[in-house]
């Protein structure tokens, strides 16, 4: 019976003549285009893989193939297309064609084209692996060196002293290794033990060592305790029956009466301090104001936020021009007053020229009155843009550009001189200006009274002299971000403790946040800072101005 073989596979490989053997040579460059087949295979099935990731869990701006712009049914055909091998010189022989082939293979491996991932990573300075490279030139950051250095010594096993044939072995040092530690908190009794001295026969007491001085006198609770609670309470926006759970977990008492005791006693002793930073505040050139509500039992009332340099100072009152006029001591007609004992605001001595303020219009109205000029905020004026340009107005789009530019131009001058930084505004941003006054005007009459963009726009035009003011100066800002950021830790703290409990409590608030905050942008660490300060005001020392946190930058500074 006739049988039929079954095909065998074509190789390029050729028997000697006569003898039955494979060239070497020949089976060398099979062998390397086969190796060439399987590595374009394995990257095609690795830009498979990479676009499946990207469509499932990818951010919704990479959800689509990156080297092809295709339809839905374009990318499923992306995924069962076949591979196509390249084209390769298989009838070539020789030494040469072996060198290319190696080289061709060597260069596919080493130095072929990026994948699109690849590219991607590269131009956001990650690695390949997609993850962020450390500045420090690569590998995992070192530990910060500030940290308290604690060993942690593992001893080797008896059994591993001693060498095969029986020799003792010798320490001959540690593998060192470094990694951040935490250690719980702890409360502790603590017991003041102060000495009495007396007469050694009749033991009749002639001295006894005076008690330590304390935030709060014969007190239960030591100034660390009032330290900790109020920098969970005013940095970490904790409210007090979540901070107890943890208080309570270690052994504490407390209780809530007691805390907000605490937090009056501690505004009341550092109420000075706070005094001292309202005068540097506003002896600056120009100020940041913003306001937010402060929700209480009986109401609300307004907490307003003046930032100067890298200080802050809160105050606590009404809320509009009334209010305004009473902190800067403005009579109804724009006159200095003498009594100063206007409710609910507490004058305020100032010497500033400027200030920045969102779009409120109390502001405009006591800034004309008192002879301040008005800066407006960018930011504010960008923000009724942002909707319509993402739902493709393209008028909204061209505006978000022009002030993307005037902010580029912003980050570029940081780092110079005020001088300096004011030739470039008027050289490099009166034009874009010019340019986003004029878009404006244009596009007004276009839009609807009622629609967003129309409203966008008129504010940008009822505020163009405030908005423009910042290129006159080059120390002038182009937005109120720095007060928004130091009135963020009360927004967050409302969320979490709803309202505040009494009037009292406003004004401790108002001091705390004013301590509290002045210390983060001073860049100061808060806990170090206050215990400086607490010990020196318990030596009688009074010169709260050389304590404020702007003056112990060197002494407290942040660890980084």
């Amino acid at each position: 019976m006739n049988t039929t073989s079954a095909p065998q596979p074509q190789t390029e490989a050729t028997t000697t003549a006569g003898t039955g053997f494979v060239s070497l040579e020949n089976e060398v460059i099979s062998l390397r285009a086969q190796v060439r087949d399987f590595g374009q295979l394995v990257q095609h099935q690795a830009a498979k893989i990479d676009w499946l990731t990207r469509m499932m869990f990818g951010a919704k701006s990479e959800r689509r193939p990156v080297a092809q712009d295709l339809g839905a049914a374009e990318q499923q055909n992306f995924l069962t297309m076949p591979v196509t091998a390249v084209a390769t010189d298989s009838d070539a022989t020789g030494p040469d064609a072996t060198q290319a082939a190696a080289e061709q293979q060597e260069a596919g491996t080493h130095a072929g084209e990026l994948s699109a991932a690849q590219k991607r990573n590269a131009k956001k300075g990650r690695g390949a692996d997609g993850k962020q490279k450390a500045k420090n030139g690569g590998g995992r950051r070192p530990v910060n060196r500030s940290l308290r250095p604690v060993d942690l010594v593992i001893v080797a096993p008896a059994g591993e002293r001693i060498a095969a044939d029986g020799t003792p072995l010798v320490l001959l040092g540690y593998e060192t290794s470094e990694r951040e530690h935490y250690i719980a908190a702890e409360l502790v009794l603590q017991l003041i033990k102060r000495e009495r001295w007396g007469l050694p026969d009749t033991r009749e007491i002639v001295y006894v060592a005076p008690p330590p001085a304390t935030i709060v006198p014969k007190g239960k609770y030591s100034d660390d305790v009032i330290i900790e609670t109020m920098f969970r309470k005013y940095v970490m926006c904790l409210p007090f029956g979540r901070m107890l759970s943890d208080f309570r977990a270690m052994g504490s008492d407390l209780s809530d009466s007691q805390l907000s005791s605490l937090a009056g006693r501690f505004s009341e002793f550092l109420s000075p301090i706070a005094a001292a930073i309202r005068v540097q505040v506003l002896a600056r050139a120009f100020v940041h104001v913003d306001e937010t509500p402060l929700p209480t039992l009986d109401g609300k009332r307004t907490l307003w936020g003046w930032v100067g340099g890298n200080q802050t100072f809160f105050h606590i009152g009404g809320r509009g021009a009334k209010e305004l006029r009473q902190v800067l001591g403005l009579s109804p007609l724009g006159a200095h007053i003498l009594d100063e004992e206007n409710e609910p605001g507490e004058t305020l001595g100032w010497v500033f020229t400027h200030w920045m303020a969102d779009g409120y219009r109390p502001y405009d109205t006591i800034a004309d009155e008192a002879g301040i000029i008005r800066l407006c905020c960018w930011v504010h004026a960008r923000r009724g843009f942002v909707i319509p340009a993402e739902q493709g107005d393209l008028v909204a789009k061209n505006i978000l550009d022009r002030i993307g530019e005037l902010y580029r131009i912003e980050r570029d001058t940081k780092h110079i001189d005020d001088t300096e930084r004011q030739r470039r505004r008027q050289l490099d941003a009166s034009p874009i200006l010019d340019g986003i006054h004029s878009a404006c005007t244009d596009a007004l009459l276009r839009y609807d009274k009622a629609s967003t963009m129309h409203k966008a726009l008129a504010y940008v035009l009822n505020h163009w002299a405030g908005l423009t003011v910042y290129t006159t100066r080059g120390d002038l800002p182009i937005d109120n971000n720095q007060a928004e950021r130091v009135l963020r830790p009360i927004v967050i703290g409302r969320k979490n403790w709803h309202f505040i409990g009494s009037e009292d409590a406003t004004a401790w608030a108002a001091t705390n946040f004013t301590i509290f905050e002045s210390c983060r942008l001073a860049k100061v660490e808060p806990r170090a800072w206050l215990r400086l300060v607490i010990a020196r005001i318990h030596t009688g020392d009074t010169d709260y101005a050389d304590m404020t946190p702007a003056n112990c930058t060197k002494l407290c500074p942040v660890r980084v």
